[in-house]
């Protein structure tokens, strides 16, 4: 069976939002042209009408993880840490084909910027370096008491050391013009500090103090200051690994959370030793690995429970084939890793109860998504058209790759990281969720001839996905009957609603032909259908009676029968010489051309059906139930169905796509769950 490859806000609870502003409103209502009154409803002429605006102020999205996803996850260590797996067995799992290797305590060179690593005061790069100490240093030749600062200048005379009775001046010149060619290097006058940061070298940068063990110099590179911290590599990673995981997750599971710690020790070490800078083998932004040294403004930032992880791993590191493996990690995968270096596996730990990364919502005003994308004008639609397939436990295709935005001048593609950068989410992988809606959704009509739909609500909003642009709606507009279904012209540049009372309303190229609102019905009105040169339509009545209009030909009807069960929708043939009925028992009525190609009217269905779509041969057709169980008959291919998932939103329609290579079904929250070739 062939899974969903698009979910949007699953089992997500029925809500009422707020008022439609004033610019949705507008937007919303642009096409619609009043005309006389048919039975209580307004009828609406033809017309093209303007594109839609988006359908409201903010784009609602729901996403999964935080981060690049590739290699190991930080959460998902610790759910199975928490699960019972030892250190090396989590390695194993997150990068496959690396084995286990060691490597000496050698020093490395850590490049300083400070101000990424999470102070927001700007980076050491072509600033002086100043530092101090509690304790006596040297700066080359020069030496300073625990009472002094040092300052370290490029000038274009070379370098620049001077002296001060602490880090805010007044300087006075200890050495100059010293070549640049050198690299003025701050050391220790007793390197042995254990945990007294206080008699560590400490860097100050605009009112920030920071605590670093082993020497920090300055150099030039390119024509720019650069600092540059050089540390026993075991060192380094005391100050790295309670920056990237939180150190009090050792103490969860009754310190089962410990191998968490252990693994990101030798990821955080694999990582150092695989790196290579230039000038530096590493840095300390999240560019490389967050390092923020031993401690900052004389408070200590390593941990006890993180120096036991980094000691028990001690030289420990993933090896793929000889060399030190560039062991990535991130905060949370989401469930699936992103591949790469490495194979994508499923990351079930991710779920870990602490994590509300796994799956998150944001919501971004639409004058942002404008801001950011000035070329689009106005918008009108954001499309995610490629996926990485990595869906994990969210079926909604994984992690984005390409993205199209439309708007009133053009359409902009980008990719999923990029409008994740542009918009501030916490990871590319991310779903645009469907407009909140006033009142549930009722029916779907797909896009002719083009990947897209639209769907309508009882109260008559129209919102359109993928290329189905926006022709008008109702919203806004009081109805006597609620709407019912929905049908598209040929062109994709028109629809028409039909209410319970069957009066019509026909927006963009959607020609009125006439309705049932000034008639008495027997039954209310259930759906309808378009005929193929959409100069015409059918109504079907939940007793099976059809009503024809334009040049929609009567072929029969369940009108005079006694039905089991009533009927719920209907389908024509392609060639509009026949159509199908379909009752709530999945019992077929077929009709002109139509062939019978089997039913479930026999059948003892644990929900009722709720819709039908035709094949585009007209060979087949597919039956939905209110649960998302999918009935196939003739040439319509079973390609998933919803049965047997747990869900509170029933299904209230389906659609075919153009090829008969997929369906969608529509949820009535609004969701869509796709099947086949759907897409959007």
């Amino acid at each position: 069976m062939t899974q969903p490859t698009d979910r949007q806000r699953r089992n997500r609870p029925w809500r009422r939002p707020r008022a439609r502003s004033a610019r949705s409103a507008r937007s919303l209502l642009a096409a619609l042209v009043l005309g006389a009154v048919v039975g209580g409803l307004v009828p609406v002429g033809p017309g093209t009408g303007p594109a839609e605006a988006f359908p409201g102020d903010t784009v609602n999205i729901e996403g999964h993880g935080f981060g690049h996803g590739r290699g190991l996850g930080q959460y998902g260590s610790l759910g199975y840490a928490l699960a019972g797996w030892d250190h090396r067995r989590i390695l194993a799992h997150y990068f496959g084909g690396t084995t286990v290797g060691s490597r000496p305590n050698d020093l490395i060179d850590v490049h300083l910027r400070i101000s990424d690593a999470g102070s927001g005061r700007g980076s050491l790069d072509g600033r002086p370096l100043v530092l101090d100490s509690g304790q006596g240093f040297s700066v080359g030749s020069n030496t300073f008491s625990a009472a002094e600062a040092a300052r370290i200048t490029r000038t274009a005379g070379g370098w620049l050391v001077e002296r001060s009775p602490g880090c805010g001046g007044p300087w006075t010149t200890a050495q100059a013009g010293i070549s640049l060619t050198q690299q003025p290097t701050a050391v220790l006058a007793d390197p042995g500090v254990g945990a007294d940061i206080t008699r560590m070298l400490q860097v100050c940068v605009a009112g920030l103090r920071r605590h670093y063990r082993g020497t920090v110099r300055a150099l030039d590179s390119g024509g720019e200051s650069k600092v540059v911290n050089r540390v026993a590599m075991e060192d380094y990673l005391r100050g790295v690994v309670p920056r990237e995981s939180p150190a009090s997750w050792g103490d969860l599971g009754g310190g089962a959370g410990m191998n968490q710690l252990r693994s990101q020790a030798v990821a955080a070490r694999s990582y150092a030793h695989a790196e290579s800078r230039g000038f530096a083998k590493t840095c300390d932004t999240t560019s490389c690995q967050v390092y923020n040294g031993a401690g900052a403004d004389n408070v200590r930032t390593e941990d006890p429970r993180t120096d036991r992880a980094v000691a028990e791993t001690a030289g420990e590191v993933r090896l793929l084939g000889s060399a030190v493996a560039l062991t990535e990690f991130s905060s949370s995968t989401g469930g699936h890793t992103a591949g790469g270096t490495f194979p994508a596996v499923p990351d079930d730990g991710d779920s870990v109860s602490n994590n509300s990364n796994h799956t998150w919502r944001a919501q971004v005003p639409v004058a942002t998504v404008e801001a950011r994308y000035p070329a689009l004008g106005e918008l009108f639609s954001i499309e995610v058209t490629r996926r990485n397939g990595l869906s994990g436990p969210h079926g909604d295709g994984g992690r984005v790759l390409e993205v199209v935005l439309r708007g009133s001048r053009g359409s902009v593609v980008v990719t999923g990281d990029q409008l994740r950068v542009a918009l501030g989410l916490k990871s590319s992988w991310f779903s645009i969720t469907d407009p909140v809606l006033t009142t549930p959704a009722v029916a779907i009509a797909p896009l002719p001839g083009a990947d897209g739909y639209w769907l309508t609500t009882r109260a008559g909003e129209v919102v359109g996905f993928g290329a189905a642009g926006g022709h008008g709606s109702l919203a806004g507009v009081r109805l006597n009957q609620p709407i019912v279904g929905m049908a598209a012209t040929p062109s994709g540049r028109g629809y028409w609603l039909v209410a319970a009372d069957g009066g019509i309303f026909a927006f963009g190229d959607a020609g009125y032909h006439g309705s049932t609102g000034a008639i008495r019905l027997n039954q209310p009105i259930v759906g309808m259908a378009a005929t193929p040169s959409g100069r015409g339509y059918w109504l079907v009545a939940a007793d099976g009676g059809i009503f024809a209009f334009g040049d929609a030909g009567y072929h029969g009807s369940t009108g005079a029968i006694r039905l089991n069960q009533p009927i719920v929708g209907m389908a024509p043939t392609r060639s509009g010489a026949g159509y199908w009925l379909v009752a709530r028992d999945g019992g077929i009525f077929a009709y002109g051309d139509a062939g019978f190609h089997g039913s479930t009217g026999a059948v003892r269905l644990n929900q009722p059906i709720v819709g039908m779509a035709a094949t585009a041969t007209s060979g087949g057709y597919w039956f939905v139930a209110a649960d998302g169980g999918v009935f196939s008959f003739g040439d319509a291919p079973f390609l998933g169905s919803r049965g047997g998932q747990a869900s509170s939103v029933p299904v209230v329609g389906m659609a075919a796509t153009r090829t008969g290579a997929g369906y969608r079904l529509l949820e009535a929250d609004g969701s869509s769950v796709r099947f086949g070739d759907a897409s959007g």
